[in-house]
């Protein structure tokens, strides 16, 4: 609690000290950078990298207070990077080990355009990864497009999967049509940031309760996500490839046969107002996966750790008990 404190004592004066003074673009891209750097520190979370496979992976570690302390995986969503698991992280309780990875093209990890990030394919670097670190069971939790890689990784590599939480996780749809499926129908991706007007659009689209983002960090956090634009098309396109090759196969049945076979603890969370994925969505995931606990956020969107990760947090950890 102290170091929470410090941390958002910090980022207040920073930002109150700056705010009415002439700052540059390369000032503001630092300040956003020590801010994130300071809420990292807060929550105990040391940045490191390491090969998987094809590409080297930036990832965040906090290492748990017992040497043999339980694992826990979170994964990302599409275009989005480890940082959207600090605050989550840091009401998390410290006798757990968490490792937030970039994946490939996010983030601080090694981005090209030539790479695959097809979702199965992430679910494998995924997997190099946590075998080069010698994490041999774990938590896993995934956010929308890290949801779905986080069930593909369960289907492929059950022995390795000790839960499984979906949140607002991409891979099955449910019976109602988002509002970002009919934008994408015509011809508009509000995931996509191309402009600081389209930034905030995307902000209020995959969130009901935005965290706050004061100038002069705001202004940052918009050039680093418009810079991304090229990356991003490239990263979606594959999901997309990925996801048209699942309903040719079948990755509902794939996913409950795999799950009726090796039962993995499985909890589904969603925000209620997510207009991402529709939270029509959980039926279907509960559908494939008929024991898994379902905890359905009220005033929530899609992005329920950045949104309220305390009461998250809380939430999974409750989960967590029930196994353990």
């Amino acid at each position: 609690m102290i170091k929470k404190l410090q941390y958002y004592a910090s980022v207040t004066l920073i930002g109150s000290s700056l705010l009415f003074t002439g700052c540059t673009a390369n000032q503001q891209d630092s300040l956003f950078d020590s801010v994130i750097g300071l809420a990292r520190d807060s929550a105990g979370l040391e940045v490191k990298t390491a090969s998987a496979n094809d590409v080297t992976l930036t990832y965040m570690e906090r290492m748990g207070k017992q040497k043999n302390a339980e694992s826990i995986v979170l994964v990302h969503g599409f275009s989005a990077n480890k940082d959207n698991w600090i605050r989550f992280t840091s009401a998390i309780d410290e006798k757990y080990h968490v490792i937030a990875v970039d994946l490939a093209g996010h983030g601080d990890s090694e981005k090209r355009l030539t790479t695959d990030y097809g979702l199965v394919k992430q679910a494998e670097r995924l997997d190099a990864l946590l075998t080069n670190l010698d994490i041999k069971e774990f938590h896993i939790a995934g956010n929308s497009m890290g949801g779905a890689i986080s069930a593909i990784y369960s289907v492929n590599y059950p022995d390795r999967v000790k839960s499984l939480n979906l949140i607002d996780a991409a891979g099955i749809d449910g019976e109602t049509p988002s509002e970002y499926y009919q934008a994408l129908a015509e011809g508009k991706n509000p995931l996509i940031a191309t402009d600081a007007d389209s930034f905030d659009y995307r902000m209020d689209f995959t969130m009901s309760q935005p965290p706050m983002l004061p100038w002069p960090l705001h202004p940052a956090f918009v050039r680093k996500t418009v810079a991304r634009v090229d990356i991003n098309q490239k990263i979606f396109a594959d999901m997309v490839a990925t996801k048209a090759q699942f309903e040719k196969t079948g990755f509902q049945q794939v996913l409950q046969s795999s799950m009726n076979e090796h039962n993995i603890p499985t909890m589904i969370m969603w925000g209620k107002e997510d207009r991402v994925l529709d939270v029509s969505a959980v039926a279907a995931f509960k559908q494939a996966i008929p024991n898994a606990t379902v905890h359905i956020f009220e005033d929530v969107g899609h992005l329920p750790m950045v949104e309220i990760p305390s009461e998250s947090a809380k939430v999974y950890q409750q989960f967590l008990s029930t196994i353990e």
